[in-house]
């Protein structure tokens, strides 16, 4: 089984944002005095140039229904901006000794839910189920 990639998204979403900026200037242009006594030809070219940029604008959205869509799991898709740090083998060590109850979880576990959630969430999961642990287990036992 190969391990989960993440899409790049942080390279569509940059080109989103330049896309967008160059579509808005473009129509600035196509707006302003600049074009007055240019002609045809010159509406001719700012309108192909704001197709191209619309082209671009319809593939980078392409790319991120693409990858948003045909998303599986519980990874997160999000762009790197939009997550946490990955922990160290230190920071982890580091949250066991401070919380004890992390250890209900194996080290991969905790990594992976808190590269998603952050650790104070994983932190919470494992206090809840020390807590209802023993319910649990009184009930699995009395069956």
């Amino acid at each position: 089984m190969t391990a989960y990639q993440k899409p790049d998204l942080d390279t569509t979403l940059a080109n989103l944002r330049q896309d967008t900026e160059s579509w808005k200037e473009n129509a600035a242009r196509h707006l302003s005095d600049e074009r007055k006594g240019r002609g045809l030809a010159y509406d001719v070219e700012l309108m192909e140039q704001r197709d191209d940029i619309a082209q671009r604008l319809v593939e980078n959205f392409g790319k991120l229904d693409e990858a948003m869509s045909t998303h599986r799991g519980i990874g997160s898709v999000a762009p790197a901006s939009w997550s946490v740090d990955r922990l160290t083998d230190e920071q982890i060590a580091s949250a066991k000794e401070k919380w004890p109850e992390l250890a209900v979880f194996r080290d991969k576990v905790i990594r992976n839910y808190a590269d998603l959630l952050g650790i104070r969430a994983v932190r919470y999961l494992a206090q809840e189920a020390l807590q209802n642990a023993p319910a649990v287990l009184q009930a699995r036992e009395s069956k």
